[in-house]
């Protein structure tokens, strides 16, 4: 082991477990780094590389009680400067870096739930008369009202010019190149997501190691093809990686990828090769000038991957002689993907839930797409817009198309992914049973190494308690699903079952209920007992039937608004064939579903008789949990909102609100909201729809009457949790509590 390797595991396994110290699973991972670096070296250098270790602990460890610290004080201050990740307008929810609390310097990430003020993403900012409130991974900032300190600057501003230029000329595969070339994620659907998850090919929808790797290689391809020389073109290759990186932010995959290409390259330009491992030792460390970046989810999968490349290089040169040509590279591709996709395995299960078994053939399926379509985006990015430009966007297509569809078919091959929900006990043991693998695909005598990984995996079945089966709900919880354009709003009862209102959205090729609703209600599960149907607009109940034919509810409640479409009727007839009992939605029915009330307040079929809108007749119900209410509206617009006002304006207060239809100016009157008072408004809402959803009026309005608001558009999938007296939030890797029910409501 070259002796930059060992001090680079020395050092990352300090900070680790300096960092996380809290009981993480990183300091077990941390400490085997540690036992491998100082077993792999000589007693002469071990003492110096335990010295190295300690003295990273203690770094990890300052910077933790700095941010600790840091935390305190910022949660006591009333006036903040942060530097916003995205742009901010009311009623947003954004991420932000903490510069400042009460003029001392501090560095914190943080997030806003904006009431007043707008500005750009990359602009400094300054928060007043905000709520502050510990979450379990950072600081929220509730109410914050924000004005500009500083505009943004020239990097920010130019991410912003290519997102707008990439969005004219891609079209609807826009969110996609963007994701690829900018590492901006936001625009991707979610049954994107989830396909691309379950295929194992997850971590190609943003900008990773790969992708780098693509850029400087088709680089230095292209300056070779100009006829400069090897030196000249490596120079100018690495000088435009370099700044290309710089330019999208410089993520920390990014830059190990661009150090370790500048360290080969130099190697190849100087004719001196050196050991794999001190290029990885190199790229891993250039990213820890922040010593923090040792416990971001990208820079861990980058440097596990890499590493099992190096080792999958070394098993690939022991394959039999007698295997030539594309069988050999076809073994060595098969060995490289299977390792990978090992090694990675705690990590992913860890932060996803979710094993992709499919991975090694996907990423073999997708491997030479993505090695084309990278560097051909990477033109489109620098091509003018118009013709050329254009055209180069039509060569992208069937690539872009060519991965999506290498992604449908992993994702829908039976057993392609495994659910699971590892305990820091389970997921300590794989990354000690990966290490030990890694170092016996390296080494010559392979016999220990082989032997330990095998006895954690013993230990993984063995265990009693059973770490892999996830446990049930101890209250309420409203899980308002991302389904794009849609609703899909999912609550789980504390015995485990589960009330569906509406399924989302269906397109020519499927629909929500398949891509995404259903693989979330079984991935947690539990039976579903109720399904409702607010209205039959296709973004509602464009995933009924798969939901209905797949899960087979026990009971189905729905308007009944004469409707004549034909996803409605396959919905009735599904229903009918599956032995479902439907019915439709009464005023004044309720229901006690595991102790959790379930109240329909409309729509009335006297009402309904006179409309032509499906909107006005939407289901309206009212969930009841111990002192906590949630009022679920569907798309119901301004005259059924009055109708309700008019019956009972009092039944309608509520903690949570469903904003109506995606929060549209047609919904959310001041009186109906005034009525309603809530403290959480939620907004299942696609980014950068056609609609314009939401109104800002509307996203205005409820932060001036004390919501909080959260939208799938910018949070992803929301979920809210009540033990019947409190509530707290998680959304977007954030966990909060939110203010007690509101009093007397029982």
């Amino acid at each position: 082991m070259p002796l930059l390797l060992a001090a680079a595991l020395a050092w990352i396994a300090g900070s680790l477990v300096g960092l996380g110290l809290g009981g993480s699973p990183v300091v077990t991972l941390g400490a085997t780094l540690l036992v491998v670096a100082l077993l792999l070296r000589g007693k002469s250098t071990a003492a110096a590389l335990l010295l190295l270790a300690l003295a990273a602990v203690e770094l990890g460890a300052e910077l933790r009680r700095t941010d600790e610290r840091c935390h305190a004080r910022a949660i006591r201050a009333s006036v903040w400067e942060a530097t916003l990740d995205a742009s901010a307008s009311p009623g947003a929810f954004v991420r932000a870096q903490l510069h400042e609390a009460d003029g001392a310097p501090c560095a914190l990430p943080i997030a806003l739930a904006v009431r007043s003020g707008t500005a750009g993403s990359g602009a400094r900012i300054r928060i007043e008369r905000a709520e502050p409130a510990g979450s379990d991974r950072g600081l929220l900032l509730r109410e914050a009202r924000i004005s500009l300190r500083r505009a943004p600057g020239p990097l920010a501003r130019w991410r912003d010019r290519v997102a707008a230029s990439l969005d004219r000329t891609f079209g609807p595969d826009a969110p996609m190149v963007r994701a690829l070339l900018i590492a901006d994620t936001r625009g991707l659907s979610p049954e994107l997501r989830e396909r691309y998850a379950d295929a194992g090919l997850v971590h190609m929808l943003s900008i990773s190691g790969l992708h780098v790797a693509i850029v400087g290689g088709a680089l230095l391809l292209l300056l070779q093809a100009l006829r400069l020389s090897l030196r000249h073109a490596s120079m100018g290759a690495v000088c435009a990686t370099v700044l290309y990186v710089v330019a999208i932010g410089a993520p920390a995959p990014a830059v190990r990828s661009v150090t370790l290409f500048a360290a080969t390259s130099l190697t190849r330009v100087l004719q001196r090769p050196v050991s794999p491992w001190a290029t990885f030792a190199l790229g891993a460390l250039m990213p820890l000038v922040e010593p923090r970046t040792v416990l971001d989810l990208g820079y861990q999968l980058s440097v596990s991957g890499y590493a099992a490349i190096v080792v999958a290089g070394r098993l690939g040169r022991r394959l039999p002689e007698s295997w030539r040509g594309w069988r050999r590279t076809l073994a060595r591709e098969l060995v490289a993907g299977v390792l990978t996709t090992v090694v990675t395995a705690p990590l992913v299960a860890w932060h996803f839930g979710r094993l992709s078994l499919i991975a090694p053939l996907s990423n073999l399926a997708a491997g030479p797409v993505i090695a084309l379509l990278q560097p051909t985006l990477f033109l489109a990015m620098l091509t003018p817009e118009g013709p050329a430009a254009r055209f180069v966007a039509d060569a992208a297509q069937p690539l872009l198309r060519g991965m999506d569809a290498v992604a449908a078919a992993a994702a829908s091959t039976p057993g392609a992914a495994l659910v699971v929900t590892p305990s820091a006990w389970a997921a300590g043991l794989s990354a000690v049973a990966v290490t030990a693998l890694l170092v016996a695909g390296w080494v010559r005598h392979f016999g220990r190494p082989v032997m330990l990984a095998m006895g954690c995996l013993a230990l993984l079945v063995w265990r009693p308690d059973q770490p892999l089966l996830r446990t049930r709900a101890a209250g309420l919880e409203l899980h308002m699903i991302d389904v794009g354009q849609g609703d899909a709003i999912a609550l789980r009862t504390p015995r485990g079952r589960w009330i569906l209102v509406d399924a989302g959205r269906a397109w020519t090729s499927g629909d929500a209920g398949r891509s995404t609703v259903i693989p979330y209600l079984r991935r947690r599960g539990g039976a579903l007992a109720l399904f409702v149907l607010t209205h039959p607009h296709a973004d509602h109940i464009g995933g009924a039937s798969s939901v209905v034919r797949a899960l087979r509810p026990e009971r189905l409640r729905d308007a009944a608004f004469v409707e004549g479409s034909a996803i409605y009727l396959e919905m009735l007839r599904t229903s009918r064939e599956v032995g479902t009992d439907w019915q439709r939605v009464r005023p004044g029915e309720s229901m006690d579903i595991d102790g959790v009330l379930v109240d329909f307040l409309a729509p009335d079929s006297a009402w309904t008789t006179a409309l032509r809108d499906p909107n006005e007749a939407s289901t309206v119900m009212r969930v009841r949990y111990g002192a906590t209410r949630f009022l679920l509206t569907g798309d119901a617009e301004a005259r059924e909102e009055a109708w309700l006002l008019e019956r009972d304006a009092e039944a309608l207060r509520a903690d949570v609100l469903k904003v109506a239809h995606h929060g549209s100016s047609t919904s959310s009157t001041p009186e109906f909201l005034h009525a309603v008072a809530p403290r959480l408004a939620l907004v299942s809402v696609a980014a950068g729809n056609t609609y314009r959803h939401p109104s800002r009026e509307v996203m205005q309005r409820l932060v001036d009457g004390g919501a909080t608001v959260l939208r799938t558009d910018q949070l992803g999938s929301v979920v809210v949790r009540s033990d019947g007296r409190s509530m707290e939030v998680e959304a977007a890797g954030l966990r909060w509590p939110v203010a007690r029910a509101l009093p007397g409501l029982r």
